[in-house]
């Protein structure tokens, strides 16, 4: 026996003023939550030789660089960076620096142990030989 008339529910009955507004939210929150996680897995260890670089939620990554030392190092911060305690160091390491230092919790701190880092140039002496 066939049904002599068929309902359907309709799937506007989902779409609502603010579920709309919260789809356009969630997303931008569910993203700035996941990076939140990925940041506070990320770690720098500095050794006196090399310096480790640990990251990964779920799939860990570790990479290892020699720490020969320094030249430089200077902090970049926003206001907020200045309120929440965080910034960007731009370091000018001997040889390569491939370590990344943007958005460091306390980078005063980091800097003071950079700078402990830093390659003493040796004094050149020029001799004259005018007669």
């Amino acid at each position: 026996m066939k049904p002599e008339f068929i309902v359907k529910k309709s799937a506007w009955k989902a779409v609502t003023f603010w579920r709309v507004v919260l789809c356009w939210l969630i997303i931008p929150l569910l993203v700035m939550i996941f990076n939140i996680i990925s940041l506070k897995c990320e770690k720098i260890e500095f050794y006196e030789d090399k310096i480790i670089v640990k990251s990964g939620v779920l799939n860990k990554k570790e990479r290892k660089t020699s720490f020969i030392g320094i030249n430089s190092v200077s902090i970049e911060q926003s206001l907020a960076g200045r309120i929440f305690n965080y910034g960007d160091l731009r370091v000018d390491a001997v040889g390569k620096w491939d370590v990344n230092t943007l958005g460091v919790k306390q980078p005063k701190k980091v800097m003071a142990y950079l700078e402990t880092k830093i390659v003493k140039k040796e004094s050149v002496t020029i001799v004259s030989t005018e007669h």
